[in-house]
């Protein structure tokens, strides 16, 4: 075993001097054989190059789009800054016009491509969530702010969720679903209303 090991270790010995023997004799084969691993690798950096272009080439045409340029919450005006990126990318309702001076209908962050559901109609009414509907409640407004999210009771009844769309001198404007309608009428009627924040959806 060990001499066959031996023997094994003294030909690859006898094969390495051999080819240096060759080399020295013949240094064309050396430079052929850079340029030949310099080619195969410049190669390779076209063929890199060409997958590339042809990723970008697959997102398609670009499209202007607006970005908010700060987190905003419901009720701000809305600040964006237009930018164009592949249209794959580009979200159903995306705005195609600057919003600035418009009313952010929900929370906006920071970063992201503004679309027509974030716009609000103006004013408090637009803030109100589809099939929801709007009342003054009267509360510590110091304790509020447009956007939040509430647990509405009336005595020890849960009467629903709800969000505040707009605050007065003494009173809030609060949206919660039709279904919960009845009960929060009641609950204003009779002043036993009590408004919970939570931290929303």
């Amino acid at each position: 075993m060990r001499r066959a090991r031996s023997v094994g270790g003294g030909g690859l010995l006898h094969q390495l001097a051999w080819v240096r023997l060759i080399v020295a004799r013949h240094p064309w084969i050396y430079w052929l054989s850079v340029m030949v691993v310099a080619g195969m690798v410049g190669l390779g950096v076209v063929r890199a190059m060409a997958d590339i272009d042809a990723a970008r080439r697959s997102w398609g045409e670009k499209q202007t789009v607006w970005i908010a340029s700060a987190a905003i919450e419901p009720g701000q005006a809305i600040s964006a800054t237009g930018r164009s990126v592949p249209r794959a990318v580009v979200p159903i309702g995306a705005v195609d016009s600057a919003p600035d001076g418009s009313m952010a209908r929900q929370h906006i962050g920071l970063g992201e491509i503004i679309v027509t559901s974030d716009l609000s109609a103006g004013g408090s009414v637009g803030l109100i969530p589809v099939g929801w509907v709007g009342f003054a409640v009267t509360a510590p407004v110091a304790h509020f702010s447009v956007g939040d999210h509430l647990n509405v009771y009336s005595g020890d009844q849960f009467v629903g969720a709800g969000v505040v769309i707009g605050v007065g001198e003494s009173d809030l404007m609060v949206a919660v679903e039709a279904d919960a309608a009845p009960a929060l009428s009641t609950g204003v009627l009779s002043g036993t209303l009590t408004l919970a924040l939570t931290r929303g959806p």
